[in-house]
């Protein structure tokens, strides 16, 4: 933030940010970054008392000047920042694996965006159960399931394919990545782009995907590995627009047995099948609930959709930054977690951090964090992460009951800020 070069990158015209404003470059981004999510006045107001430590009226800024401000910025600044950040974490060698395997998986979702013209002619729309409808973007995470990291995100318009951002996505991907990937994606295509990187995947398929795994449903064989001579007409389209020739492709099919007695068939680059017996292949696959739990995340305690401005740019800004300020917060959760684990050593329970607590704990200290002088305070911030963790017991389960009335505040869920 305080480097010449990025305001340089980061400013949409080159006048921008050359005179002495109230929110210059540094504040600016400040302020996107603090968790707004109050009314915009009394957040630009607190801000401005917060910076300049006095209530004073000739710091108070109106959302008129924040709204002009923020139109000089462009969003890929925050990609930036989320790229260093990601960057630097992976430099860490105490990292978790599986099997040596950086463990990512990729989904896509859907993002309600505020009611404007511009966005709906963008974005696209949709309808609601009302009948009404109303603007939304197709986004997609490319996320560390093991590590709780968002390697790469995307926000686009509501028509464009899951695997069209799923291929951006594999630009963030290293060799000896293992992808774990739901049944919407399975492609004769992806699965060769993955093998041409070096990526390793495992996926679930649908049936009707291609003949032999259609057969293999039938077999008693548990695991079986197949070869792909000839590229079906669809994928063959998409290797053609990405100038790459489809050559044979090996692929192991193998069988998961869910606990409700059902069949589900996955796709697997792991061929060695004495590294990797069957019995791991359950439990691997549904690892990926990692990915739709910081959707839940992003969604209803960071608030991904709570945006503050209604055109591309704004809508831009605050989702990029929202994915920074998560990747933060996971940081800080890990070296927190590590710290807790040391303490509660011979507790019934392993605990971890209370993710919906610790995120309140990022308000304002945010702003401090990045402008404080203090050497000690990320420490802080650690130290209160770590105040009322949650206990993980392992093998819960609960069954679905119909209910009469769904609640719509819990005394214990409620939102931290």
């Amino acid at each position: 933030m305080f480097n010449q070069e990025f305001m340089f990158r980061s400013k949409n015209n080159e006048k921008d940010f050359t005179r002495n404003r109230k929110l210059p470059f540094i504040s600016l981004i400040l302020f996107m970054l603090n968790l707004v999510k109050d009314t915009l006045q009394k957040e630009l107001t607190n801000f401005m008392i917060l910076l300049s430590s006095s209530d004073n009226s000739s710091k108070k800024i109106s959302k008129s000047a924040f709204s002009q401000s923020r139109l000089k910025l462009k969003p890929e600044a925050f990609i930036e920042m989320n790229d260093l950040l990601v960057h630097e974490f992976y430099a860490d060698d105490e990292l978790k694996t599986w099997g040596g395997f950086r463990l990512l998986s990729i989904d896509g979702s859907t993002c309600q965006l505020p009611y404007s013209s511009e966005l709906r002619n963008h974005y696209g729309q949709a309808e609601g159960n009302s009948g009404k409808t109303f603007p939304i973007a197709r986004v997609s995470t490319f996320y560390d399931l093991l590590n709780e990291i968002i390697v790469d995100s995307q926000i686009a318009t509501y028509k464009t394919a899951e695997l069209d951002l799923a291929i951006k996505h594999l630009d963030k991907s290293k060799e000896n990545d293992l992808v774990i990937l739901d049944r919407g994606y399975p492609a004769i295509w992806l699965f060769f782009l993955l093998s041409l990187q070096g990526t390793n995947y495992v996926a679930r398929l649908q049936k009707n995907f291609i003949k032999e795994a259609d057969e293999f449903w039938d077999l008693e064989e548990e695991s079986k590995i197949i070869e792909i001579k000839e590229c079906p007409y669809s994928s063959k389209e998409r290797l053609d627009k990405l100038n790459i020739n489809f050559k044979l492709l090996k692929l192991r099919l193998v069988k998961v047995i869910l606990d409700n007695g059902e069949m589900e068939v996955l796709a697997t680059s792991l061929l060695d099948e004495e590294k990797y017996p069957t019995l791991i292949f359950k439990e691997l696959y549904f690892m990926r609930w990692g990915i739709e739990t910081n959707y839940n995340h992003l969604k209803n305690q960071i608030e991904v959709e709570n945006f503050t401005g209604l055109s591309k740019i704004t809508i831009e800004q605050d989702f990029f930054a929202n994915m920074f300020i998560a990747n933060l917060q996971s940081i800080i959760i890990k070296d927190a977690k590590e710290e807790l684990q040391k303490e509660s050593k011979g507790n019934k329970y392993e605990y971890k951090i209370n993710r919906n607590l610790s995120l309140s704990y990022m308000k304002d200290r945010i702003i401090k964090l990045f402008m404080s002088n203090d050497p000690h305070y990320y420490d802080k911030m650690v130290q209160l992460f770590k105040i009322e963790p949650v206990p993980i017991r392992d093998g819960r389960k609960f069954n679905r009951k119909a209910s009469v009335r769904k609640k719509k505040y819990f005394i214990n869920k409620r939102r931290a800020f």
